[in-house]
């Protein structure tokens, strides 16, 4: 997860096994890492053979998925049935203690199961505020209460690392309060600074430091900056970077999404989003907009 342009691009390929495209384009010295859904797994000994042939066209190349557990779990059948954040959430209101080692148990399940199957991470914490707004985190999030989101979220960071995982937090600087979702539309954030730091960066802000990466949010909050966050260089080089302090990789979310169509098209998006501040950018499910980003390749210096 290293910060270079000869790695800006995390990709994702469309089947069970790996053709001579997939081959050509992961060859790609643009291409850094490979994001794998439930339509790339049938069975355990498929993916296995997948992530092989991923790693035998560059052994750089890291392997992840949002297995993050309730409805977002992308590899289920021969895997172990993981909870919702909301769930740790709620247990953990009721008992931390018991509700920590339990949480640690089911970590070690994840990531040891990954492991075997050779994917590399899990894309993970979610450290979103739950308001009951927003549908497409909803359960996703560990709590509203942002000392909970905080807690449950450095002890998740804490059992990845032990296991040799990356962190990534997302979605910066919080995604729960919009309506919108930001595969179909871009989600207008109306507070103003103040309230979404004192509310929503929290987590963020206290985790930077443990952080390997953060993922960012694919809306735009009115009041701060015109711009949606990935494509603001006031939200990455000036919040993130110099008043969080924060070290390490700026992820932008998928490229593909509908919230930030109105950027241009996928060679203006990449440009923005690289000259803003983002270290890595992903572009899942349009492999043309993947072909459009490598034909030009960034041969000048995007930033």
């Amino acid at each position: 997860m290293k910060r270079s342009l000869n790695g800006f691009l995390w990709i994702d390929v469309a089947g069970l096994e790996l053709t001579e495209e997939d081959k050509e384009i992961l060859a790609h010295p643009a291409v850094s890492g490979v994001i794998l859904f439930a339509r790339n797994y049938e069975s355990l000994s498929q993916l296995k053979n997948l992530t092989h042939t991923i790693k035998q066209v560059s052994s750089q190349l890291t392997i992840t998925v949002d297995q993050e557990g309730g409805r977002v779990q992308r590899f289920q059948t021969g895997f172990t049935k993981l909870p919702s954040m909301r769930e740790w959430g709620a247990r953990f209101i009721e008992s931390p203690d018991h509700t920590k080692r339990d949480f640690s148990k089911l970590i070690t399940v994840m990531t040891t199961e990954l492991k075997n199957a050779g994917v590399d991470s899990s894309l993970l914490p979610v450290l979103d505020v739950d308001y009951h707004r927003n549908k497409v985190i909803a359960e996703r999030s560990f709590h509203q209460d942002i000392n909970v989101i905080t807690e449950l979220g450095s002890f998740m960071i804490d059992c990845l690392h032990q296991a040799s995982f990356k962190a990534v937090g997302k979605h910066f600087p919080g995604h729960g309060w919009v309506l919108a979702d930001s595969h179909l539309e871009l989600p207008v954030d109306e507070r103003p600074l103040d309230v979404i730091a004192m509310q929503d960066m929290q987590p963020f802000a206290r985790l930077s430091h443990k952080l390997d990466a953060i993922m960012l949010a694919h809306i735009v909050c009115d009041k701060v900056s015109p711009l949606p966050i990935c494509f603001s260089p006031y939200w990455i080089k000036t919040i993130l970077r110099k008043q969080l302090n924060f070290q390490g990789v700026v992820m932008c979310d998928d490229l593909s999404m509908q919230a930030v169509a109105c950027m241009g098209n996928y060679e203006d998006r990449a440009r923005q989003a690289l000259e803003a501040g983002c270290d890595v950018l992903l572009v899942c499910n349009s492999r043309a907009g993947v072909v459009e980003i490598l034909d030009v390749a960034f041969q000048t210096d995007a930033r």
